[in-house]
């Protein structure tokens, strides 16, 4: 090694090691019996219908921003973890496709309005498509009826918050935090991301759920960004886990 890379790898490492020691140093002091248990709920909803593993369903997907407003129905097939294919519709009418593979994504214009294309990744960021800067990954979860709770290694009550009613959740070395908030029922109502310097990424609420045999899954939830942009997502009908083709998400010009 150079002495020229030995210096910009000790850089970066001090670097880095600032970064970390000035999140660590941002956690408060906690009860150590309430942060067993503020894991043990998070870990709870981390397990939300992980026994949906697929699902098909429709639903409505309304997106706005402060000058905008667009309502699309929408129509999906998805398949844990990375596997979906979703339809927009106007007007009962095909809009557009995306279908996604944990490898690629590809885009289909039942409109004309562009040719099909595809790019390669793994998980994509959406917030070019439907506004907000949520992961596909994060996307297929909440269509599989579960909730997109990050892994984590710290989870902890706000001294401040006699209720215990929001947990906070981090990941070591990782500069994202993220905020689990309950009901007064015990049912998660939100979600929120932020990033290294606490910046809003995006807020996720769940306004309403549906029993069911299968169990119980989010039917409506709102997911807004730092700019008030915002999707709202409500699903009609939903089928845990049905037969899906792999044919599903290998899209042609014709369909």
């Amino acid at each position: 090694m150079t002495n020229q890379n030995l210096l910009f790898r000790l850089i970066y490492i001090a670097v880095f090691i600032l970064i970390s020691s000035g999140c660590a140093s941002l956690r408060p002091d906690t009860n150590p019996l309430l942060d067993k248990k503020a894991f043990l709920l998070s870990n709870q909803a981390r397990s939300i219908n992980q026994h949906i593993t697929a699902s098909k369903g429709t639903g409505w997907a309304r997106l706005e921003t402060t000058t905008k407003t667009v309502k699309f129905r929408i129509a999906w097939a998805v398949v844990f973890p990375n596997k979906i294919r979703i339809t927009f519709l106007l007007s009962g009418h095909p809009v557009e496709t995306i279908i996604a593979t944990g490898e690629k994504i590809t885009f289909f214009s039942h409109t004309g309005e562009h040719s099909k294309y595809s790019y390669n990744s793994k998980d994509p960021d959406m917030k070019d498509y439907i506004l907000v800067p949520v992961k596909m990954s994060e996307m297929i979860l909440v269509l599989l009826g579960r909730l997109p709770v990050k892994n984590f290694d710290d989870a902890y009550f706000s001294p401040s918050d006699s209720s215990l009613s929001t947990i906070t959740l981090r990941q070591n070395w990782k500069g994202l935090t993220q905020y689990v908030h309950f009901n007064d029922k015990g049912k998660i109502e939100g979600l929120k991301t932020t990033d290294l310097s606490g910046n809003l990424l995006y807020e996720m609420t769940i306004t309403k759920y549906k029993d069911n045999d299968f169990g119980t899954i989010p039917v409506r939830i709102e997911i807004k960004d730092s700019d008030n942009r915002k999707m709202t997502l409500e699903i009609t009908n939903f089928l845990p886990n049905p037969p899906i083709k792999e044919s599903v998400f290998q899209l042609t010009d014709s369909r």
